[in-house]
């Protein structure tokens, strides 16, 4: 009796094991962002206007089948404004631990926090400055079935002044690992020295291994 318990056991946790393994997924992904700034940084901002810049933003990002432990997306994105003489170099680091509470054929919904860096360097290079974050985190994504159209969205919150957002669309290719998207990001910063809105239109690509 106890070795077919025994027997059973590790015949279920081996079948759980192989369907942990199928649901692995590896994705990288990058955006090109044409990103408009306003706002100031230590009290300073530009009489000139600031000009359209063409930021950038990349990703990697980890899921699994496993119950208890997150899905993890390291993300880098370029935050920089310029205009005239202001010229603000910021780069933010961020590091998202979240769960799936649903996925089927219709949606997908996830949940978690996401721990993010912020990197500056203003006007001069010895005139830099740094900020740590903490902010919840929210995605879905809803499928058209059928097809490989969806719409996505997803946002990392602080508080009313501190946030970060994308709304877009994507198309998936049934014969090749890769995804085309496309939509709006905002990004809201308000702490020590900056006070920023970053915002545009933004298209890339993701590749799934």
């Amino acid at each position: 009796m106890k070795k077919t318990l025994l027997a059973a056991s590790l015949l279920a946790l081996m079948s759980t094991s192989a369907m942990a393994a199928d649901d692995w997924r590896f994705a990288a992904g990058t955006d090109i962002w044409n990103a408009q700034g306003s706002g100031r940084v230590d009290d300073v901002g530009t009489r000139d206007g600031f000009d359209d810049n063409y930021n950038w933003s990349g990703y990697l990002q980890l899921e699994h089948g496993i119950i208890l432990l997150p899905n993890a997306k390291f993300e880098i994105s370029d935050l920089s404004t310029s205009g005239g003489a202001f010229d603000n170099e910021l780069q933010a680091y961020d590091l998202s631990l979240y769960y799936r509470l649903f996925n089927n054929d219709l949606f997908q919904i996830d949940l978690g926090l996401t721990g993010r860096r912020y990197e500056g360097d203003f006007n001069t290079v010895n005139d830099s400055y740094h900020e740590d974050v903490l902010m919840a985190y929210a995605g879905t994504e809803l499928r058209i079935p059928g097809t490989g159209f969806s719409a996505f969205g997803d946002a990392r919150v602080q508080d009313a002044d501190n946030y970060d957002y994308r709304l877009g669309g994507a198309y998936k290719f049934s014969s090749l690992p890769l995804k085309l998207r496309a939509g709006w990001r905002q990004v809201d910063m308000d702490f020590d020295r900056v006070d920023q809105r970053v915002d545009g239109w933004f298209a890339g690509a993701e590749f799934t291994f």
